[in-house]
């Protein structure tokens, strides 16, 4: 089995792949850079125990990670759970995509994993959206080159910023039906939570008009997407487990024979 690992700035993502296209299990860690290896390692020990996934099982791991210093810690979690070969999402790694943008070596490894998950999901071109505590909109074009994006701030970090920022403006609960608020709290959740689906539009109506995007499907992930995606206009499907899946294709690419 191959255990996935997607290390995010709020949270650590873990999914284990048999034969299986989707994962036959899911964990979700807060991220803490002041776990050791053998904090992590006892912590997923126990989530195979819950699931009754025997450890013996595990054969290798795949990381992508947006924080530096937990990728070596999360690496010696997996090899102490017996994982024979990790592989770390990163420049040179075969993922299927190109990166035709002016600094490939500054695209987030989670952006790779998500592009290489959708490549394998559609034929066409595509726009990708990461909803976290940042959130990401990158196109691919019908080449599987990906040509660029936009990161704005998530939406928890909108709400942050904005209760920091001011003074008598409170923290709310994030959830709004209608874009025009009639108190306080329905105004700021509104224009976080509208706010961001009339970004997410507006970018991806600029990006489905550049050449070699006709026709593109979009695919958003992160945990805070449904919040965000029925307030928009687009048809965007929703991939809870896409950078996960991501891992699995990158990691099915670098190697002859299939994960079991």
């Amino acid at each position: 089995m191959l255990l996935a690992v997607d290390i995010g700035n709020s949270s650590i993502t873990v999914g284990g792949f048999a034969a299986e296209s989707e994962p036959v299990f899911t964990v979700r860690f807060a991220t803490d850079a002041h776990r050791s290896a053998d904090e992590y390692a006892a912590a997923l020990r126990g989530a195979l125990a819950q699931y009754a996934i025997p450890l013996e099982s595990i054969s290798d791991g795949a990381i992508a990670s947006v924080v530096p210093p937990l990728t070596v810690v999360l690496r010696g979690a997996l090899e102490q759970l017996g994982c024979e070969r990790v592989l770390i999402v990163g420049a040179g790694v075969k993922t299927g995509i190109s990166i035709r943008t002016d600094a490939p070596s500054e695209v987030g490894a989670d952006i790779i994993a998500n592009a290489a998950a959708v490549a394998n999901l559609t034929e066409g071109a595509a726009i990708i959206l990461d909803i976290g505590t940042a959130t990401t909109v990158f196109a691919m074009n019908q080449k599987k080159e990906l040509i660029g994006g936009t990161i704005l701030p998530g939406l928890r970090s909108s709400l942050e910023g904005l209760r920091n920022a001011t003074a008598q403006l409170p923290m709310v609960a994030l959830s709004a039906k209608e874009a025009l608020g009639k108190n306080t709290a329905e105004c700021i959740s509104g224009g976080v939570l509208w706010g961001h689906a009339f970004a997410i539009d507006g970018f991806i109506e600029r990006f489905s008009a550049l050449d070699g995007m006709e026709n593109a499907a979009f695919f958003a992930t992160g945990g805070p997407a449904s919040l965000v995606l029925p307030l928009c206009r687009a048809e965007i499907k929703e991939e809870p487990f896409l950078t996960l899946k991501g891992l699995r294709v990158i990691y099915e690419k670098t190697r002859k024979i299939k994960v079991c």
